[in-house]
């Protein structure tokens, strides 16, 4: 019974309401759902943040300081657009871009681009003043013409003032590394990656002057790599056929042509070969067959796989026979099962 007037604690059902008594938790079921969704959200937000960027201060540099800038917060140059328009301050400064400072830009979105307004001025005004009349609307079908012709001018222009990044490895556009490639007579493939391309041409003289010996062997691969290799001369993995010793065909000898030891060499990569893939393997050898003395012979070796721990718990069904997938170990079991030592056995024997 309770005190005419006063309800029980918690509501009129006696459920207890924690100092809240508009709210219902009944089974729990809400606030579980609540937080569920919660949590959804703040992984959609997380998922969009990730996608998106905000858009750096590019207003007030030039055009070149600008495309440095996107550069360097990783948005292509493909993502940029620039329209000149007439304007009595510097040439080629930005006067406008969008998104503005610090919007927020998705780089999944390829439709996504920064537009740049750049300062410059139309060249029809070198032209008579009949040619730079407009008509009633404002308009100058001679000036819009030429603005077409004075952006692919302002390309070349820009490329001839950063001249000097198209002669470093490091700068210059992926497509000219080939041709970079090709001054140093250095031969790269189109499946490696953008960086190894550019830190091999980078290396190239200084690889010249140790070409052919274990140390600029070393330094090809472990920029290929990205691993310090180990270069082993003369010696090889293979004794040959010797009755009693080494005969086993494919286990401890192979069939091939007469190897000499002192012109032979072992290349010891350390990377475990379950992480090397076929293709890669293949890549390691023509850089070995360009970089290696034409008279020698090599064997390519990797890093043995890691030993993954076995477990020798019981488990019905999977590792339950005692004895042969499992087995009892340990300081108690061999408190339980003491094994004699060698020389107890062999005295065992003897008197017997």
């Amino acid at each position: 019974m309770t005190p005419e007037g006063n309800e029980p604690e918690g509501g009129a059902d006696g459920a207890p309401d924690g100092g809240n008594g508009d709210r219902d938790m009944g089974d729990g079921l809400d606030v579980k759902v609540a937080a569920r969704r919660e949590s959804a959200l703040e992984r959609l937000k997380k998922a969009l943040a990730a996608r998106e960027m905000p858009v750096p201060q590019l207003e007030g540099y030039t055009l070149s300081k600008a495309r440095k800038i996107l550069h360097l917060v990783d948005i292509d140059a493909s993502r940029l657009r620039v329209k000149y328009v007439e304007d009595e301050r510097e040439k080629n400064l930005v006067i406008g871009q969008r998104p503005l400072p610090g919007e927020m830009m998705d780089l999944d979105d390829d439709d996504a681009k920064v537009e740049l307004r750049v300062a410059d001025g139309s060249v029809v005004r070198y032209l008579p003043g009949l040619y730079q009349r407009s008509d009633l609307t404002g308009r100058n079908l001679v000036r819009d013409l030429l603005w077409i012709f004075q952006h692919i001018f302002n390309e070349t222009d820009e490329k001839l003032e950063g001249l000097e990044r198209f002669f470093d490895p490091l700068e210059c556009p992926e497509d000219f590394l080939e041709y970079i490639a090709s001054w140093v007579a250095l031969t790269i493939e189109d499946e490696w990656p953008e960086v190894k391309k550019r830190n091999l041409i980078k290396k190239a003289i200084e690889l010249y002057h140790v070409r052919g010996t274990p140390r600029g062997l070393r330094i090809f691969l472990r920029i290929f790599t990205g691993v310090d290799p180990k270069i082993h001369e003369n010696i090889w993995p293979y004794d040959g056929v010797t009755v009693g010793v080494s005969s086993t065909v494919g286990v401890d000898t192979i069939l091939m042509h007469h190897v000499e030891r002192a012109h032979t060499f072992v290349v010891e990569v350390p990377l475990p070969i379950d992480d090397v893939d076929a293709a890669t393997i293949q890549k390691i050898h023509r850089i070995i067959e360009r970089e290696k003395p034409a008279h020698t012979d090599y064997y390519l070796v990797f890093a043995a796989p890691e030993e993954q721990e076995v477990d020798t718990g019981i488990t019905v069904g999977i590792t339950s026979t005692i004895g042969v997938d499992t087995w009892v170990g340990g300081a108690e079991a061999e408190a339980y099962y003491p094994m004699e030592d060698e020389g107890s056995m062999q005295a065992g024997e003897e008197g017997e």
